[in-house]
């Protein structure tokens, strides 16, 4: 009997890694084809391209799903850290900084709604020491939210739940002293963190759409089970 189930366990564990890779080698082939700046890819592309063993803070809403879809496994040794189960986006940039304080150069991965929750955080600027960048999606609104029926509902959908800000993140960071730049293309991206930097706060904004990049995950998720 022992033998019976040991042998059963074995072979529904082989089940679940060979249709891993398969679902990973379609996500990939489906990814790596995306020239367009679009959310999923920004995940993907950070699992393979950041140095080892660098820590990094995933904000709550579509950055930790983004993250558990599409985060491609490997060597690489990266440190997350989440709030999962707390109070949703409160206090990102904080702990992210406290993440980062006399730590090895961190990363923090959020939205633009997160990040403006906790803009002031940015004011420790003076006391704190190491280096953290900011991967800022700003899709303008909670994308999360788009992925829900209540999207097909406007009004009252773009104002009382994607609430768009309409922020120019150059001008706040210039507030408080914080580097800044827009990236707009994949290799830039690249070029940004390949190599962190030791000391400092930069944000790095990608601008996105919400709405396609919600229609891409309904489109696309349920396809990469399907054609196993």
């Amino acid at each position: 009997m022992g033998g019976d189930l040991a042998s059963f366990a074995s072979e529904y564990l082989e089940l679940w890694r060979n249709t891993e890779t398969q679902v990973r080698q379609t996500i990939d082939q489906k990814i790596s084809a995306i020239n367009n700046i679009i959310e999923p890819k920004v995940s993907w592309l950070l699992s393979q391209i950041l140095p080892a063993e660098t820590p990094i803070f995933i904000s709550n809403s579509m950055p930790v799903r983004d993250v558990e879809f599409f985060w491609k496994p490997n060597n690489l040794e990266i440190k997350p850290f989440v709030n999962r189960g707390a109070n949703g986006i409160d206090g990102t940039l904080s702990t992210a900084l406290g993440v980062a304080h006399r730590n090895q150069s961190t990363i923090l991965l959020t939205g633009d709604l997160a990040l403006l929750h906790d803009t002031n955080g940015f004011l420790i600027t003076n006391k704190f020491v190491g280096h953290l960048t900011i991967i800022l999606i700003n899709n303008n609104g909670g994308g999360i939210f788009e992925m829900l029926p209540v999207a097909k509902f406007n009004p009252p959908f773009e104002e009382f739940f994607a609430t768009p800000q309409h922020i120019n993140f150059a001008q706040l960071c210039a507030t408080y002293g914080v580097e800044h730049q827009i990236i707009d293309d994949w290799e830039q991206l690249k070029q940004k963190l390949v190599l962190l930097p030791n000391n400092g706060i930069r944000v790095l904004e990608l601008p996105t759409d919400r709405r396609s990049d919600a229609k891409w995950r309904q489109d696309n998720l349920g396809k990469f089970a399907k054609g196993l």
